[in-house]
């Protein structure tokens, strides 16, 4: 295999694993939101029944409620549905009452709720799959259960054959368009041979196989999906069946299973824990997080089948120790399976840019047809042509219609723009998300490492009822002290509870110097708050060796006291084997200040615990009021010594989740609170300005709280300084309520819980769920604090449907489901996920941004210059439509060749027309509002302009050449009206000579021998002539070897002569310029006059495409104020030298119709040329200074 497609077949796996891993963190979140609203709805019957209801949502200040006094919720008590054992796990779940439609996901995120697997006792499990824990199935069972379940794999699912991907690409809306545009081509050579069709036909398969390939190589993706999959089944498991222990085919496991997992083994189906020796498993098929996650026989989230302990998944990997379970679920209903079905069924929504393109194909298709039909109509009633030519006369009109070289345009633009944007450190993933950021009206952003530079350093601690300015002893200079005093008690003990409920360490791997290490850049493993912590007290004592006097308490089946922060209950708990006089134990906890003092009922103060009060409750607020407002990540830290008499030595602590807590969250000692700073990036203030005069809404989502995230985002202009929030609407006055402020204020910030209630309020009250969620979103300012991943979701949701179109950033695997669901998911590079990058639109290669404000700029940028090639390009569309209409109409001899009409299309156009998009954007591209979902690409005021004035104007200019180039030729203007389809009698070929005619008795030039040897010089009047009649053919070289003076001519019954019935202008038949080498004859007077004056004709539009190039450089100011653009010149000299080659090069000639042209033929329409720039300067001026005329001109 090349290492291409071993490179593609590695990038398939890694998709196809993020894509499940997004999966499942939707579905974990939606469970997280239904347990939050089920939590909140249970608290307001508490406390409902409690009698409080009266002033639950009154408040003194921002959220007080929040950090009321409160007993934690514990989840143990909420009540989920399907808890009865009954259910089956294989079983899918049945059709809502109500009938209404359901989609997959749904039903499989409901199932995930009802299932109970996990949660029921293993009794009731054994009882469940007729089991026996000890000797398994017995083989009878386990084939019966095959036979009804089906092997234990995944379905494979019909892969997509490459030629159907081809075809696929070949067979979108405008490739269609070039299709029916081919194939009426070879209809009209079969029923009107003429070689030019032909070349047409050809050209545009060409164009369709150059933009397929194109096209198939930026958006070939491996889809690869289920065959990927099959990694994650191992060939052989180890079984227990009737007693033996044996191995067989993984495939053949059936639910009841008791399977032996070993170190390194891969988990062959779902299976829960029986036994855990040290057992711990890789999730990353799953989370996309590699970190080990032990598995044990306890059930530590009964809210949760996804995130509970004593679950194994099918697919991912034993890293440590051994255990073994019983099967739950196979093949396709395993959570692997089920996540993978939805992944491979998933739809790709269509971006802005591709609706716009799809509105135009249909547009332009409309068009093509009505004027098609129109005319064939009309020849066929109106004018009486043969029913042939009005079929031939209508396709031409289809295909004049098609801008062929569009889609080649827009696709290298759009390229353009993405290289463009890599070196502004935008990484875009799909092309056509370029212009959707462009068109973004709404950017929902994390705050730290977006907004912030993600450097967390300690700024205040607070303990002893003060606050001391800490700055980090290694920064002090000479002779400066400290504030806080290292050996002060309080500090202490605030000292050692952050370091030993942390987990951040220094990696000092990679440092080259061991002896002097700067651990103030020195790598540190964990996050950034915990880093924070870390460098300040490292040059205090060193952390390795402070953490190494204690020890965290070891469970006898090896498990550790502690558990990790939760995003969900937003603290962190360690607990250390720490002896005093009544106690072998003490619980260390660090977390959100708010929540930690709820479950404190005292404070220490000189190392001794005092009760709290009022006075200390207001203290409290009144500090967190001032880290917040200050914006400052602040964390709390407390302690409890847990009773020797209840937790005795070697106790086993269960605090995997909150409700295995063999304790009470209550009576800890609060040690004090440390506020970190984490300053805003030096570009941030000024670029959301930007996006303010922009019209575009950025919305702040961070886990700080309200006091924290409100004073960050007026650091960085968010919410301006001048603009009250709701918070400053509470604390002016005391007596409003939260709901009541949050009416009135301009700027909101909203606690993530606010959310929860909103939903439960919103349904008390009959409204749509997100009814107050979307009115906080349409607020002029808006932040949201305290968000759980799964809020910023919902976030994302509602700011969709109040019509915003949203860009959401985002990091972390949990983040991966708001950034798939926002219109442009931008993904961070230095912190982000592969998981999270994968399902983005764009990646942030600085985590900057500010690069998203390039990135709006640049997007605006490639809309107004997609604006600008059409308008281009439907200019000289119009020039190839108008002589097809005047063929039909006036019967003028057809001004524009078909072979010529694909040139302008595919040829001369096609480099100008890129040049635009190398524009630099217009003065007030950040300044104008976002586009809306109204406002298309292809806008019935740009068809206008396009259509009915540049267009007119440029085949004025196109026909003026035309014209002139004929009565050269010795075809007055008025001679060609009706020319087309005129009838003559046939004369002698070559024969261009002048003769004396008797009946004139005089030298005559439109002597027809033929004529003459029919008649002997007898009265005309009295002979039938019509055996050498025909009709002009227009199209054949050979038809320019024929004087059609000679040819179109009359009876004359005074002289019994044949006179012209056209008035013919003078052509010198003998000079050297006037003779054309395709025919070995004079063109003047003959058909070889056609090709000259089409040459004109295209020559002229090639020069007129000069000056409209110009025209097109922007949309409202003057050319004469756009940046220079060599690429538009170097496109200018490009068509100029390809004009020349089609027009002098021998050969070429005979297949594009081409003739070498003297010089004033070049220049003759050269001031018409003029015309149109000075037209669209004018039209712009009228735009700047009328609003009226701006609002009806303004494409």
């Amino acid at each position: 295999m090349s290492q291409t497609n071993i490179r593609q077949s590695m990038n398939g796996v890694r998709q196809s694993t993020s894509n499940i891993a997004r999966k499942f963190e939707e579905m974990r979140q939606s469970i997280q939101l239904k347990n939050s609203q089920q939590e909140v709805r249970q608290s307001q019957q508490m406390r409902r029944y409690e009698g409080d209801q009266d002033d639950g949502n009154k408040v003194a200040h921002y959220n007080r409620e929040l950090m009321e006094d409160h007993q934690p919720i514990h989840t143990e008590t909420i009540m989920l549905q399907g808890t009865s054992s009954q259910h089956d796990t294989h079983q899918k779940p049945s059709a809502p009452a109500d009938k209404k439609e359901v989609s997959k996901e749904d039903q499989s995120k409901q199932a995930l709720v009802e299932k109970v697997d996990h949660k029921i006792s293993l009794e009731e499990l054994k009882e469940k799959y007729q089991t026996d824990y000890q000797k398994g199935l017995t083989d009878q069972q386990a084939e019966h259960l095959l036979r009804v379940n089906g092997e234990n794999k995944l379905s494979a699912k019909a892969g997509v054959p490459l030629w159907l991907k081809l075809l696929r690409e070949m067979t979108n809306g405008f490739s269609i368009m070039l299709w029916v545009s081919a194939g009426l081509c070879f209809l009209a050579e079969g029923l009107q041979p003429n070689p030019s069709n032909i070349y047409l036909a050809v050209v545009l398969i060409i164009v369709i196989l150059i933009t397929t390939a194109i096209t198939f190589q930026q958006n070939a993706k491996s889809e690869a999906l289920m065959n990927s999959f099959k990694n994650f089944i191992p060939a052989k498991t180890v079984v227990i069946r009737g007693g033996d222990t044996k191995s067989i085919d993984a495939a053949h496991l059936v639910v009841g299973d008791i399977v032996v997992i070993r170190l390194g083994e891969k988990i062959p189906a779902d299976i829960r824990i029986l036994e855990s020796n040290e057992m711990k498993v890789d999730n990353s098929p799953l989370t996309g997080e590699s970190e080990p996650l032990l598995r044990t026989i306890e059930c530590s989230h009964p809210e949760s089948y996804l995130e509970t302990s004593n679950i194994a998944f099918f697919g991912t990997l034993c890293k440590e120790g051994t255990g073994k379970g019983i099967v739950i679920a196979t093949g396709d209903r395993t959570m692997l399976g089920q996540i993978a079905d939805l992944s491979s069924g998933e739809k790709k929504t269509k971006t802005p840019l591709r609706v716009e393109l799809d509105r135009f194909v249909i547009l332009i298709t409309v068009i093509a047809i009505f004027l098609g039909v129109l005319f064939f109509l009309l020849a066929l009633l109106y004018m009486k042509y043969k029913f042939n030519d009005c079929l031939v006369f209508g396709i031409g009109i289809l295909v004049a219609n098609v801008p062929e070289g569009l889609l080649g345009c827009i696709t290298i633009s759009l390229a353009i723009t993405a290289k463009n944007l890599s070196a502004k450190s935008v990484l875009v993933k799909n092309l056509e998300a370029v212009e959707t950021l462009g068109s973004t009206s709404c950017i929902c952003s994390d705050k730290t490492g977006t907004l912030t530079q993600n450097v967390m350093s300690v700024k205040n601690l607070w303990y002893k009822d003060r606050i001391y300015l800490s700055k980090n002893k290694v920064q002090l200079k000479q002779g400066e002290l400290p504030e806080y005093d290292t050996e002060d008690v309080d500090f202490k003990i605030l000292q050692k509870a952050a370091m030993l409920s942390s987990e951040a360490r220094f990696d000092t791997s990679t440092v080259k110097d061991q002896q002097n290490i700067d651990y103030l850049t020195c790598p540190v493993l964990g996050d950034a708050t915990e880093t924070g912590i870390i460098r300040f007290y490292q040059y205090i004592e060193d952390v390795n060796t402070f953490r190494n006097r204690y020890q965290i308490a070891k469970n006898p089946d090896g498990t550790f006291g502690k558990m990790p922060f939760n995003s969900q209950v937003k603290f962190a708990l360690t607990i250390i084997e720490e002896q005093t006089q009544d106690s072998f134990y003490t619980v260390y906890i660090k977390g959100a200040p708010e929540k930690i003092w709820t479950y404190c009922s005292s404070v220490i103060v000189n190392g001794r615990p005092q009760n709290l009060d009022q006075t200390w409750q207001k203290k409290f607020k009144a500090v967190n009021l001032t880290f917040g407002k200050g914006g400052e990540r602040v964390l709390g830290f407390a302690k409890l010594h847990l009773p020797a008499t209840k937790y005795p030595h070697g106790f086993t602590f269960n605090v995997s989740s909150l409700q295995k807590f063999p304790f009470k969250l209550a009576d800890f000692q609060f040690c004090g609170l440390v506020s970190l700073m984490d300053p805003p990036k030096t570009r941030v203030p000024y670029a959301i300005l930007e996006c303010r005069s922009a019209g575009v809404k950025v919305v702040m989502v961070t886990g700080d709280q309200p006091p924290t995230a409100a004073a960050i985002a007026k650091e960085v202009n968010i919410i301006p300084r001048d603009i009250l929030t709701n918070e400053d609407l509470m604390e002016r006055d005391p007596t409003l309520s939260w709901w009541d402020a949050s009416k009135q204020c301009e700027a909101i910030i909203v606690h993530g819980d606010r959310i929860t209630e909103s939903y439960e309020k919103s349904l008390g009250e009959q409204k749509e769920e997100q009814f107050y969620l979307r009115s906080w979103v349409v607020k002029p300012y808006c932040v949201f604090a305290r968000t759980t991943p799964a809020q910023k979701l919902q976030i994302v949701d509602a700011c969709q449907k109040e019509g915003f179109i949203v860009a959401a950033t985002g990091d972390g695997v949990n983040d991966s489901p708001a950034i798939k669901k926002a219109d442009i998911g931008i993904s961070m590079n230095l912190s982000g996920s592969d998981v999270t990058k994968d399902a983005a639109d764009m990646v942030l290669i600085d985590d900057d941004f500010a690069s998203i404000v390039n990135g709006v700029e640049e997007g605006r940028k490639i809309f107004d210059n997609l604006k600008k090639t059409v308008v281009y390009l439907l200019t000289s569309n119009m020039t190839e439509i108008v002589p097809f209409l005047a063929f039909i109409i006036l019967q003028i001899p057809l001004p524009l060749s078909s072979i010529y009409m694909l040139v302008i299309c595919v040829g001369t156009d096609v480099w100008p027309a890129i040049s635009l998009a190398y524009e630099e954007a217009e003065l007030d591209v950040m300044t104008r509002r976002p586009r809306t979902k109204q406002e298309h690409l292809v806008s019935n005021k740009l068809i206008t302009i396009a259509y009915l004035q540049t267009g007119q104007i440029a085949s004025g200019a196109g026909f003026l050449g035309y014209y002139i180039a004929f009565n050269y030729f010795g075809f007055p203007v008025l001679s060609l009206f009706g020319l087309a389809s005129a009838t003559g009698y046939r004369p002698s070929k070559n024969d261009f000579g002048t003769y004396y005619n008797p009946l004139l008795q005089r030298d005559d030039p439109y002597y027809n021998s033929r004529l003459y040897n029919i008649t002997q010089f007898k009265n005309c009047k009295d002979i039938d002539v019509e055996s050498i009649s025909y009709t002009i053919d227009w199209f054949t070289l050979d038809e320019g070897n024929y004087d059609m003076r000679k040819s179109l001519v009359k009876c004359d019954p005074v002289t019994g002569a044949f006179i012209p019935w056209i008035h013919w202008s003078d052509c010198d038949i003998n000079k050297q310029q006037n003779w054309s080498k395709l025919t070995s004859q004079t063109a003047c007077y003959s058909v070889e006059a056609i090709n000259y004056a089409q040459s004109v004709y295209f020559l002229t539009v090639v020069l007129l495409q000069w000056t409209n190039v110009f025209a097109c450089k922007s949309r409202s100011t003057s050319f004469t104020t756009t940046a220079f653009n060599p690429i538009m010149i170097h496109g200018i000299i490009f068509e100029t030298l390809l004009t020349i080659f089609l027009q002098y090069c021998p050969g070429v000639q005979d297949v594009f119709g081409g003739r070498p042209m003297f010089f004033w033929l070049w220049t003759s329409c050269l001031a018409y040329t003029i015309l149109l720039l000075v037209y669209d300067e004018l039209r712009k001026f009228m735009c700047r200074r009328f609003k009226w005329y701006y609002k009806y001109c303004y494409w």
